[in-house]
């Protein structure tokens, strides 16, 4: 078994992980276990260090820095989207929280599946196609095994009927389509991420099953576009106290990008966990604004 050690300075691996953004990490008592590309890996917190242990040689420091986002300045990052009270509130209770570096055909159809989802439901859709369409790996102990992500060929040329009956419903022919895009090149992730946010958000539109919320996903998770800020129920209602104005999801939109400024994506982040949290009121939390 390989360890690998590393500095985490401002860095939660508990709020990084249970905010939404994956979701096939499983936690163990003394961490998590989850995939680096095909590599099983069990990582845990130690105070300031990153501790991980697999039996790849694959994972380098450099793959987890990158993954969990070490590089980022989060003390900076964070000034520039502190504006005002409840961001304040959020960034001061989960402190650490960073926005994970995605592969971006994962990304992608994993939220493509959460349309109309909840999380458990998710988390169990994607295990299936997993095991369906998925490499087994061993993860070493007890004869443990683990399955990676389907390759986009598997998606591509799996039948509809077959993914409907992973229970994927009405996600299956959209999931099918981008997996076709992807496999044939003409998704290139490499590419998106070096267009403009609107362009690139514009490309991910075009995509079967990609919508506003999953494009901005997308964008944030797997293209590094910081500035993206995904709206759902609960971020749109909390936005709307900020503008009165017949409140459009472009409105909003353009709201979050200029109040909360080139990382506004990070903003969300942080608001979207607080208002996930067990026991939260909503109402409590818009009082703030």
């Amino acid at each position: 078994m390989k360890k690998v050690v590393l500095p985490a300075r401002n860095f939660s691996l508990g709020h990084t992980l249970a905010s939404g953004q994956v979701f096939r990490w499983q936690t163990l008592d003394d961490g998590y276990l989850g995939l680096l590309g095909r590599s099983v890996v069990h990582v845990r917190q130690a105070g300031e260090r990153l501790e991980c242990e697999t039996r790849d040689s694959a994972v380098t420091p450099e793959r987890l820095r990158h993954y969990f986002a070490l590089d980022h300045d989060l003390p900076a990052i964070l000034r520039t989207v502190d504006v005002d009270p409840q961001i304040h509130e959020a960034l001061q209770s989960f402190a650490g929280l960073r926005v994970i570096r995605q592969e971006p055909w994962e990304c992608l159809a994993s939220f493509i599946c959460s349309s109309f989802n909840n999380i458990k439901r998710l988390q169990g859709m994607i295990e299936r196609l997993c095991r369906r369409f998925g490499r087994v790996t061993p993860t070493g102990d007890a004869g443990a095994r683990w399955w990676t992500f389907p390759e986009p060929t598997a998606i591509a040329r799996a039948s509809e009927r077959t993914l409907r009956e992973l229970g994927l419903g009405f996600r299956a022919p959209y999931l099918k389509a981008a997996a076709r895009l992807v496999a044939d090149g003409r998704l290139d992730a490499a590419r998106l991420r070096r267009q403009p946010y609107e362009q690139a958000k514009q490309r991910l539109q075009t995509v079967p099953g990609v919508g506003d919320k999953v494009a901005d996903c997308i964008a944030l998770f797997a293209l590094q576009q910081y500035e993206a800020f995904p709206i759902d129920v609960w971020t749109e209602r909390i936005l709307k106290r900020y503008v009165h104005r017949q409140p459009t999801r472009a409105r909003l939109h353009r709201f979050a990008r200029r109040h909360f400024g080139a990382y506004a994506g990070y903003a969300q982040q942080y608001l979207y966990h607080q208002v996930r949290q067990p026991g939260v009121s909503l109402d409590n939390l818009l009082q703030l604004c």
